[in-house]
């Protein structure tokens, strides 16, 4: 299958890499770029740290050597991106925010107080778990995603034959509908198949005539999908 691929180009090449090696053809129009926000730490005392994705270490430079308390984390490639960075006290790595929030709420019953190394665009689920169960959590802002220049989307609607398109976030998806609107080309950046990563990512692709939910919010719930 030919499979469109519009998140930021590091990911995207990862992936691509993946479904390659699985015989597709990919096509790569990033729909945004991943850039540190170089913002000072919150000042406190932290017991615990927390970071759902590897983009939280790509920019820490020298402030990675202070962070010395235990590290929680979604995903082993935020586990590596953390050791590479000179993190190494990972605590708990756990597949998705929720599991990481339950395995926490059982191994730390007392209060403690979480740096959590988070992105600008970030769902709440995480901290209001913990925040839920008595934990203060305090986000230090460490990345963000900007749009990207849609032009080879925009050429990819108009010149490139799609089998699917796989939507990794419900404001990818949202942003992805609302281009091709604005360029008039809806119909055919709807056509091919959209595969989204959960049932909220799907919500804007309600024009599509195939749309597939993830069975698990990854790469290989994605996949699972073709």
């Amino acid at each position: 299958m030919r499979i469109l691929l519009t998140r930021p180009e590091a990911d995207a090449k990862r992936s691509a890499k993946r479904l390659a090696a699985l015989g597709h053809e990919v096509l790569i129009a990033p729909l945004f770029e991943i850039v540190p926000t170089g913002a000072p730490a919150p000042e406190g005392h932290f017991d615990q740290l927390l970071a759902t994705s590897a983009h939280a270490f790509e920019g820490l430079g020298p402030h990675a050597q202070c962070l010395k308390q235990p590290l929680h984390v979604v995903g082993e490639r935020t586990a590596a991106a953390a050791r590479a960075s000179g993190l190494t006290q990972v605590e708990r790595v756990e597949p998705d925010a929720k599991t990481l929030a339950i395995s926490i709420a059982r191994a730390l019953r007392r209060p403690q107080t979480f740096l959590y190394l988070a992105g600008r665009d970030r769902r709440p689920e995480l901290e209001a778990s913990l925040a839920a169960l008595g934990h203060a959590v305090t986000p230090w802002i460490v990345y963000e995603s900007r749009e990207a220049d849609a032009a080879r989307l925009t050429q990819i609607w108009r010149d490139e034959s799609i089998d699917a398109v796989l939507h990794f976030s419900p404001r990818s998806a949202a942003l992805y509908v609302a281009l091709a609107q604005a360029a008039g080309l809806a119909t055919q950046a709807l056509a091919p198949i959209q595969i989204a990563i959960s049932p909220r990512a799907a919500q804007d692709l309600s024009a599509a005539r195939d749309i597939r939910i993830a069975p698990k919010p990854d790469l290989d719930g994605l996949i699972s999908c073709l």
